[in-house]
């Protein structure tokens, strides 16, 4: 029992970077610490002797090294961009195109000449001047 080593507190740098690893987890962990007061710190923090708390408050941006950073903005890009395209085919699709036969600008162009057709059908509708007779009065 003589060879027992007491284990050393955990050095959250050293963690921090593990976390700063997945782009993910360093999203949730920052956003907490930004969230994070004073008070907080005092309040939840129990150090082991000598330890300093975490970087806190809304600086701790500027703990983080810039290939992380990078590496977030990149994952926020693809997701939105994921986004963008599902949204894309669900309109092709309600549109009846097939997905990715016209470019972005096309597509809201098509949208764009079918909502003012519609729009016109719906005046001329509304204004009694529709081409064609009423279905309603045939005998």
């Amino acid at each position: 029992m003589s060879d027992h080593v007491q284990l050393q507190p955990p050095d959250y740098h050293r963690c921090l970077d593990t976390v700063f690893q997945s782009p993910v987890a360093c999203r949730a962990l920052l956003q907490r610490l930004a969230e994070m007061t004073e008070g907080d710190i005092r309040a939840r923090w129990s150090p082991w002797m000598g330890q300093q708390p975490p970087p806190y408050g809304p600086r701790v941006w500027d703990h983080v090294p810039a290939a992380v950073q990078l590496a977030m903005l990149q994952a926020d890009y693809d997701s939105v961009r994921e986004s963008a395209n599902h949204q894309y085919r669900e309109l092709a699709a309600a549109l009846e195109i097939p997905p990715m036969q016209y470019s972005y600008v096309e597509l809201s162009h098509c949208l764009r000449t079918l909502l003012d057709q519609q729009r016109q059908r719906i005046s001329e509708l509304e204004a009694g001047t529709a081409a064609g007779p009423d279905p309603r009065d045939r005998p």
